[in-house]
This record gives C-alpha cells, sequence and structure tokens, in this order.
C-alpha cells in the first residue's frame, strides 16, 4: 500500500491552487550550511503557480503531477547549476476528500491530506458505532480506468499492530459494515417485529390499565 501510495502521488495526483509543496534544492544550500537551507515550502496560487528562489518567473504547476514538476524544476534551474539536485513532495493536498460510511457516527467526506490512513479518517468521522464489523471494513477505489478495486481490512488487527494501518487516496471510500449480530437484530426488525399484530416488551398481553 505504501508503494502504490507514493507512486499515485508522483505519478496520478494532479496538482491544484492551494496545493502545499516542500521543494528542495540541493545546490542552494551554501557551503557549511545544513538541508533546511535548501528547502522551500510554497503554496499554489490561486492562478496555479508558484514561486522559487533564483528562478526569474513563477512557475505554472496546476495539472502537473508531483513528478513532473520535478522535472520541470530541474529544467528551471539548469541556467544556474550544471545538474540540479530536486525533489518534490506534496505535504497538504487542497480539495480532495475521502468518504467513510456505514457504521460510524458522523458519514460523510473527510479532507484528504498525504498520508491520510483508514484509521485516521475514521476517527475524522467520529469513530465506529458498536454495530461495526471490526474484522471487514471495505475500502473502494476508482482506478484511472474507471475500474474499481475492494480492500478488506482487519480493523482488530491494525489495533492489535499485526497490520499496518491502510493509506486511502483522495476519492477512497470507506464503508464500515454492520455486524453480524447487528444484522440479525435489523432483520428480526425489518421481518419480524413489524409482522407481528401485537409489541414485543412492554406490558403483558391482558394487562388491564
Amino acid at each position: 500500500m505504501a508503494m502504490e501510495w507514493a507512486a499515485y502521488m508522483q505519478r496520478d495526483y494532479l496538482l491544484r491552487p492551494g496545493d502545499r509543496l516542500a521543494v528542495r534544492v540541493d545546490n542552494l544550500i551554501p557551503t557549511g550550511g545544513t538541508a533546511e537551507d535548501g528547502l522551500q515550502e510554497v503554496q499554489v496560487s490561486p492562478t496555479g503557480t508558484i514561486d522559487l528562489r533564483r528562478l526569474p518567473a513563477p512557475l505554472q504547476v496546476a495539472g502537473k503531477s508531483v513528478g513532473s514538476l520535478r522535472t520541470g524544476i530541474i529544467e528551471a534551474y539548469r541556467p544556474a547549476f550544471d545538474e540540479p539536485r530536486v525533489s518534490v513532495s506534496l505535504l497538504e493536498a487542497s480539495a480532495q476528500s475521502v468518504y467513510v460510511c456505514g457504521e460510524v457516527f458522523r458519514a460523510g467526506p473527510v479532507p484528504y491530506t498525504p498520508g491520510l490512513t483508514m484509521t485516521q479518517a475514521i476517527a475524522a468521522a467520529g469513530s465506529f458505532n458498536f454495530t461495526v464489523k471490526h474484522s471487514d471494513i471495505r475500502i473502494l477505489r476508482i482506478n484511472q480506468d474507471g475500474t474499481q478495486r475492494t480492500f478488506r481490512v482487519n480493523m482488530d488487527a491494525v489495533l492489535r499492530d499485526e497490520w499496518p494501518d491502510f493509506l486511502l487516496l483522495p476519492g477512497d471510500v470507506v464503508y464500515a459494515q454492520t455486524s453480524t449480530v447487528a444484522d440479525i437484530g435489523n432483520l428480526v426488525e425489518l421481518y419480524i417485529r413489524r409482522m407481528l399484530p401485537f409489541q414485543l416488551g412492554g406490558p403483558a398481553l391482558g394487562t388491564v390499565n
């Protein structure tokens, strides 16, 4: 999952206004300096550009992947440095979401940030209802070609540190299923209790008020 997430962020995520980036240019580090001296944190402007040190003009980045942006930055710095050494990472996405539904207290969209895990998304949705099936949480993911993949995660195993937490991608749907006991309860309510000519529980039959 970590490799898939890293590949997605480099190749498939398209930058947009409001995204925050970390751009490190090792050539900008002075003699005796540290890696922090070459690091620039920038936010994509409303017009889709970023400003970087030692470059004469803003760079247009909206609509590019992180990988293609790195290539563009290398080319932009090439007049100043023979071999620009550049790394780019997305710190915060502007307007992406994942969706949490099913047996949680506050179902709905959760803002996506790079590195968001299933456990964090569920916590943001108010955590599980007591009727959840912890051993079978589903993650639905739409691939770039329109096909769908479904992952099954055992939350109990995650909490026991037997499984790694699941890394989410923008647009993922986390579905928390009902437990078997809850399913039986719903079955009784829908197909048995509502068909009876009297109410279960409450006063005994024949009680006189």
